[in-house]
């Protein structure tokens, strides 16, 4: 009856659950069409999370998910020298690795997944919170067009936030440089509103109160 949503990916995923966060936008907009599945792990980058790829999403998932979100990178963009940090070749090996897992596995169809990109940072007030990073805008945007290549070589939705949140870097989207303020969580609510809005029902799967009399 109600469509399931599999949301994964890293802080930005598990914060988009606050207040404001675009996790939560769109579970409000949606309370009464969709089940929404959070599984945002803050700090992991793609090598962690497909190591525990079968404790996030179960070989035999307790709910069969119709739709999902798929947003990693921005931690593996992260300077060599840090724990971060997953080299370009083995992140689009990773994530090709983790789009099977949720399409050949979970039985997600490639036109019900979408994939994000890293977004760009603002670098001045990133190397303040998180100094010596390594995070460079020149950095995300070669991990975004990686994101893209496989997205499109699945044959899956994609959304090039690099690019997007670059046409409006002078608004201010972030808390820290990296992580979204309310602007910049509601740019990526816009998005994933646009992806779902196509792929449900108009009509209630329950009537509404007014049609019960």
């Amino acid at each position: 009856m109600y469509k399931r949503v599999l949301l994964l990916g890293d802080s930005q995923t598990q914060r988009g659950a606050a207040p404001q966060g675009w996790v939560n936008l769109i579970a409000d907009k949606y309370c009464r069409r969709l089940d929404i599945t959070n599984r945002g792990l803050s700090g992991y980058n793609t090598r962690w999370y497909l190591e525990r790829i079968c404790d996030i999403v179960p070989a035999v998932p307790a709910y069969h998910y119709d739709l999902g979100v798929l947003w990693l990178g921005n931690n593996d963009t992260v300077g060599e020298g840090c724990v971060q940090h997953v080299p370009q070749r083995e992140y689009s090996r990773n994530l090709t690795l983790i789009v099977s897992k949720l399409v050949d596995c979970i039985g997600i169809q490639p036109s019900n997944l979408l994939i994000l990109t890293p977004t760009c940072v603002d670098e001045v007030m990133l190397d303040k919170v998180f100094p010596n990073s390594g995070r460079t805008n020149e950095r995300m945007r070669e991990y975004a067009d990686l994101t893209l290549d496989v997205a499109r070589d699945r044959k899956c939705e994609h959304a090039d936030l690099y690019s997007l949140f670059s046409k409006h870097t002078g608004k201010g989207l972030f808390t820290d440089g990296l992580h979204l303020n309310t602007e910049g969580n509601g740019l990526v609510a816009q998005v994933v509103d646009n992806f779902l809005s196509h792929r449900i029902e108009g009509t209630l799967p329950l009537p509404d109160w007014k049609d019960l009399s």
